[in-house]
C-alpha cells in the first residue's frame, strides 16, 4: 500500500478508532504499511490513546518462577467465569468451574539473559512496562512483554541493588508531566537514608538524601501509584514505638512525605493493611481475624491528598468471602482482588464494594509463589522520549 492510499484524510476516524482498539502484535506489523503509518502508529499522542483503551486492561498472574530450571515469569491472563450479585452485604456461594484446559494461561520466557539460581521478581507494572529484579545479581530492566523489547539498566559504580524479596526497595512509577518513567532504588538501612532515581529519559542515575526516611522501613507489599506519587507502606520505630505510616515519594519534585494511617475501629496484632487504588483515589483495605480466618474487611478512603488522619473515610465495611481470602491488589476502577494463600483454593476474586457484585476467576496452577498485578498492553517504549 502507498502513502497515498494509507493517507488518513482518505480513511477518516473509522480507521483511527480501529487501530486503537487492535492488540500490540498487529499494530507492529501495520507499521511496515507506509511510513506514514509507521509515524502515527509510533507517534506519542497515538501510544497514549491506545493504552487507554478499556480493551487493552488485563489481569495477569505472575509467577517468580517458570517450570523450567531458567527463570521464566508466566502471565495469567484471566477472565471471570462466574459473577454474583451480593445482596445485604453476604457473599453468594460461587459455583464450581470448568476443569477444561484454559487457552488464556500464557508462559512467556524472559527474553533476556538470567542465570537457573537467581531469584527473578517483577516489582512494578506501569503502562504496560513492567520492572524486573534479579536479586542476586542486582539487575534490574524494564521490559515491555507486548513488543518484547527490554533495558538493563546499567547500576551506578560501587551501588549494590540487592533487594530483600519481602521489602518492597525497588519501584516503578511515571512522570505525566515530563513524559518519563522512574525507577526508586530505596535504602536497605533506616539509618542510611539515600535514595537512588533513575530517569528513562536521561538514563542516568541520581542520588538523593532523604532524611525524611530515618527510621523506616518498607512494611512489605507492593507499593502503588497515583497520578506522580508512589505509596507504600512503612514500619517506624521512632521514640520505640512501633508505628506504621504510609511514606509518599513524589516523582516530578522528588519531595518525600509521611501520611498517617486512618483511625481504624479496632486494631490489633492481627490487624493488616494493604494500599490499593479506588476510583483514583488513595484507599487502605484493612482486616483482622485470628491469625487463620478472617473476621471481616474494611476500605478506607483518603478523600484528599494530605497527611492527616481525619481525611480518611471509612466507606465500606464487608464480611468474609470464606473466611480465608486475603486481598492482593486492585483492578479496573473500582474492584478488589482477593485470593488465597498457600493454593488453598484455585479461586481468585474480584470484588466491586461499589455495586457489591464478585466476579471470580481460576489461577488453574499448582504453584504457591505468585501474585497478581494490573497490566496494561502498550507500545511503550524502554528507551524513553
Amino acid at each position: 500500500m502507498s502513502d497515498e492510499t494509507a493517507d488518513w484524510s482518505l480513511t477518516g476516524d473509522v480507521i483511527y478508532e480501529i487501530l486503537l482498539r487492535l492488540p500490540v502484535k498487529s499494530l507492529l506489523r501495520f507499521r511496515s504499511v507506509s511510513k506514514s503509518w509507521y509515524c502515527y502508529i509510533s507517534s506519542r499522542d497515538f501510544i497514549q490513546m491506545h493504552r487507554r483503551q478499556p480493551v487493552h486492561e488485563k489481569l495477569l498472574r505472575v509467577s517468580d518462577r517458570g517450570p523450567r530450571d531458567i527463570p521464566t515469569i508466566s502471565f495469567f491472563s484471566l477472565d471471570p467465569k462466574i459473577t454474583t450479585v451480593v445482596v445485604d452485604d453476604e457473599i453468594d456461594e460461587l459455583g464450581d468451574f470448568d476443569s477444561s484446559p484454559d487457552p488464556s494461561v500464557v508462559v512467556v520466557d524472559l527474553p533476556f539473559p538470567c542465570t537457573p539460581d537467581d531469584e527473578v521478581r517483577v516489582v512494578g507494572s506501569c503502562n504496560g512496562l513492567l520492572c524486573v529484579h534479579f536479586n542476586r545479581s542486582s539487575s534490574i530492566i524494564l521490559w515491555n512483554p507486548a513488543t518484547r523489547k527490554y533495558k538493563l539498566l546499567e547500576s551506578p559504580d560501587c551501588v549494590s541493588f540487592y533487594s530483600d524479596p519481602f521489602f518492597p526497595c525497588i519501584m516503578l512509577g511515571f512522570v505525566p508531566q515530563t513524559n518519563d518513567y522512574k525507577v526508586i532504588k530505596l535504602p536497605s538501612s533506616s539509618k542510611n537514608p539515600k535514595v537512588w532515581v533513575y530517569a528513562l529519559n536521561s538514563d542516568s542515575w541520581e542520588e538523593i538524601e532523604a532524611p525524611i526516611l530515618h527510621g523506616l522501613l518498607p512494611k512489605g507489599g507492593s507499593a502503588v501509584i497515583l497520578n506522580h506519587c508512589l505509596y507504600w507502606l512503612s514500619y517506624s520505630n521512632d521514640d520505640d514505638n512501633e508505628l506504621d505510616i504510609i511514606t509518599c515519594f513524589d516523582l516530578y519534585n522528588q519531595v518525600f512525605t509521611r501520611i498517617k494511617l486512618p483511625n481504624l475501629d479496632t486494631v490489633t496484632n492481627l490487624t493488616i493493611q494493604k494500599l490499593v487504588i479506588l476510583k483514583g483515589c488513595l484507599s487502605m483495605i484493612t482486616y483482622s481475624g485470628n491469625g487463620i480466618a478472617v473476621n471481616n474487611y474494611e476500605v478506607w478512603v483518603m478523600s484528599e491528598q494530605q497527611g492527616a488522619a481525619e481525611f480518611w473515610t471509612k466507606q465500606f465495611a464487608f464480611s468474609s468471602f470464606s473466611n480465608l481470602a486475603r486481598p492482593v491488589g486492585s483492578w479496573r476502577k473500582g474492584e478488589l482482588l482477593l485470593g488465597y494463600p498457600n493454593g488453598l483454593s484455585l479461586e481468585l476474586i474480584s470484588y466491586n464494594p461499589y455495586t457489591k457484585r464478585t466476579h471470580s476467576f481460576q489461577k488453574r496452577t499448582s504453584e504457591d509463589r505468585f501474585k497478581v498485578i494490573y497490566y496494561v498492553e502498550s507500545l511503550e517504549s524502554v528507551e524513553g522520549s
